[in-house]
């Protein structure tokens, strides 16, 4: 099965600096002294955000284990962009130079910097380990990409760790060499870049008051937009008004636009159960302090039951979603805005592939009469937290310690170096949710290494995943433990971050035959790809698509009514084929040859045409319908 990676610019993402003052600009000109900022080259998408207290204090301890020094980061703004990678990997920019890449290594679970070559420049002259002095005279031509040999080395660490970054002097000229094997063994240093320009940081160190006072045009034309656009529609509807406030700063700047527009707009917040303790007392805090009507939504308190049946959530099977947070939203709104609703929320186009097409009306065909406003959907990180302090708010202090986003503390769509830093911060939650994947991982036949390296937030992984698990001879398959009974359990409803209706479900029946028979049969449904190294068969139709899985887990996104459709087929194939009788009824009822029965059924996908003939005459077919009928009553209700 061939996984698609995606990689996307949501829109115009530029960043200046202005040299004068020495600190960003969101628009080429600064409020304060009025001069042209120097435009800084970012990286895909571009939302660009301020480092954290405890980001902070991450670079400097990697800055002083490396190269023994750290002094240039105190009291500077730097800003971190989140670029392309398995983890976390933001590139760091002080001075408007990027000066370094910040990584996780989900292997070693540990933080590591790539520097780049203005941090080279920069330590050139001040670093005081992991430095290699080379003989400038023997440095000639095209460098980058080049070994160095031993006679252009003067002086070097006495141990070379591979894989690590080393700074190297080269006369006039800084560099930046990475320690690699060769190809008898031996380690070396390869030259990754080198630059002539010095990089000496600026004696003038603003304060982050400065970084708001240089852009107040810049947030003053942002809130005149969104507050024009707000207003706007909501003169035209009669429907009540209210704010989604989740506890993080993008519904904070949206609820403070939603204040300054409609006063007095209630403000809506699903606790799921699985907040972070700190975000719950900031929104109730908050609410109280501004006066401001808090409606707390109680999510469902079974999710660790329901991890037993449907497995831990993923990034692509969010099934907590809707069990957590749509269904108590949906409930909620029913029986309080019967007539219908306008709610204001805080998505951004930046945030992820699903969300970069959002519109600023959107109407929710999930959740009924409900109409959705983004209006800082195109805003980048940096310019909501600017907005936050420019209107002398505090935003939740789960921003200072490193966490990038703030949601349900287990989300698969967290990175994993910000559950590896739960174990310090909330150890407790960490045991938790460790010990419930542990459990899980057992019951699958998974290696721990699954659980540790955060295999468990996809079903269908990327390929760099894919990579890691055989070079390290990581099985992705979950094998679950037999049984004989036969059972259909699902959620249902929107699906997250999108519009898109979804089913999550899973299917329990007894394991006759292998999953390759499974994936082979279900081309009678439509054009099936399947990844035996995953477990995976996705089945596409014309009006939608499904994810099956060995160990009887599967996810399909389709217009409501097909999505129920699907599932019923799906669950009837695979019914069909672990309780085949080898009778071969269908077989010989196939004028086009394209079913066989041997162990079990096999069809061929160039000569089925769907017609559905070959389940008339048999017996298990039939039962499996009846099976599926009964199962879509009770849930579909």
């Amino acid at each position: 099965m061939r996984y698609m990676r995606k990689t996307f610019s949501p829109g115009r993402s530029e960043l200046f600096w202005c040299h004068n003052c020495n600190l960003p600009l969101l628009e080429e000109r600064c409020s304060i002294c009025k001069s042209t900022g120097k435009r800084v080259l970012l990286s895909p998408p571009g939302d660009v955000r301020l480092c954290s207290r405890d980001g902070r204090d991450l670079l400097k301890e990697l800055f002083v284990q490396n190269w023994g020094c750290a002094d240039f980061l105190d009291n500077r703004i730097i800003l971190l962009n989140k670029i392309a990678g398995i983890d976390r990997r933001d590139q760091v920019i002080l001075d408007g130079r990027h000066i370094a890449t910040l990584w996780f290594d989900i292997t070693t679970g540990t933080h590591k910097l790539d520097l780049g070559p203005a941090g080279a420049s920069l330590l050139a002259a001040r670093a005081e380990r992991g430095v290699v002095l080379c003989h400038e005279k023997h440095l000639k031509g095209h460098l980058k990409g080049k070994w160095l040999s031993a006679e252009q080395i003067a002086c070097s660490p006495k141990s070379l760790v591979e894989g690590c970054n080393v700074v190297l002097r080269m006369g006039e000229l800084a560099g930046v060499g990475t320690v690699r094997k060769r190809s008898d063994g031996s380690r070396s240093i390869r030259i990754k870049d080198v630059t002539r320009t010095g990089f000496v940081p600026s004696e003038n160190l603003p304060t982050l008051k400065d970084v708001i006072a240089a852009n107040e045009n810049h947030l003053k034309n942002l809130e005149n937009t969104a507050l024009w656009e707000l207003r706007r529609y909501i003169s035209r509807t009669r429907l009540p008004v209210n704010i989604s406030f989740s506890g993080g700063k993008d519904s904070l700047a949206s609820l403070c636009l939603c204040c300054k527009a409609i006063p007095g707009a209630e403000v809506l917040f699903v606790n799921t159960g699985l907040e972070f303790p700190e975000t719950v007392a900031y929104v109730r805090d908050f609410c109280r302090a501004h006066a401001l009507k808090l409606h707390e939504i109680e999510g469902e308190n079974d999710f660790f039951l329901h991890v037993r049946t449907f497995g831990p959530p993923a990034k692509d099977f969010r099934w907590c979603c809707k069990t957590n947070k749509l269904g108590p939203m949906t409930s909620f709104l029913k029986q309080h805005y019967p007539k219908g609703c306008v709610t204001i929320e805080g998505r951004r186009i930046y945030e992820s592939f699903n969300r970069s097409t959002i519109r600023a009306v959107e109407r929710n065909p999930y959740v009924p009469n409900q109409t959705t406003l983004s209006p800082i959907r195109d805003w980048r990180a940096l310019e909501v937290m600017l907005y936050i302090y420019w209107n002398n708010l505090e935003p939740n202090p789960l921003y200072d310690q490193d966490f990038e986003r703030i949601g349900c503390w287990l989300c698969p769509a967290s990175l994993q170096s910000e559950f590896s830093h739960m174990r310090k911060s909330h150890p407790q939650l960490h045991a938790k949710w460790t010990s419930s994947l542990q459990a899980w991982a057992k019951e699958n036949k998974l290696d721990s290494r699954y659980i540790d390296w955060g295999f468990w937030r996809w079903r269908r992984h990327p390929p760099k995943m894919i990579e890691i698990a055989k070079a390290n001879d990581i099985e992705l398959r979950a094998r679950p433990k037999e049984r004989d009974d036969i059972k259909l359990e699902v959620v249902q409803g929107r699906s997250p971050c999108g519009l898109e209706y979804s089913i999550e479900a899973t299917i329990h029946v007894p394991q006759n035959h292998p999953f390759s028979a499974v994936s082979g049969a279900l081309n009678m449904l439509g054009e099936v790809s399947y990844a035996e190294d995953l477990g995976a068969a996705v089945i596409k139709t014309e009006k939608g698509r499904a994810t099956a899985f060995a160990n009887g887990q599967l996810m399909i996104i389709a217009p409501k009514d097909e999505a129920k459709k699907l599932l019923g087929r799906i669950f009837e194939t695979i019914l069909r084929v672990q309780m085949c009788t080898g009778c071969k009824i269908c077989e010989r009822s196939c004028k086009r040859g394209a079913i066989v029965v041997r162990d079990s059924i096999a069809v061929n996908e160039k000569l089925c045409n769907r017609c559905g003939k070959c389940a008339q005459s048999c017996i298990v077919a039939d039962q499996a319908a009846k099976m599926s009928r009964r199962f879509a009553a009770s849930t579909f209700k």
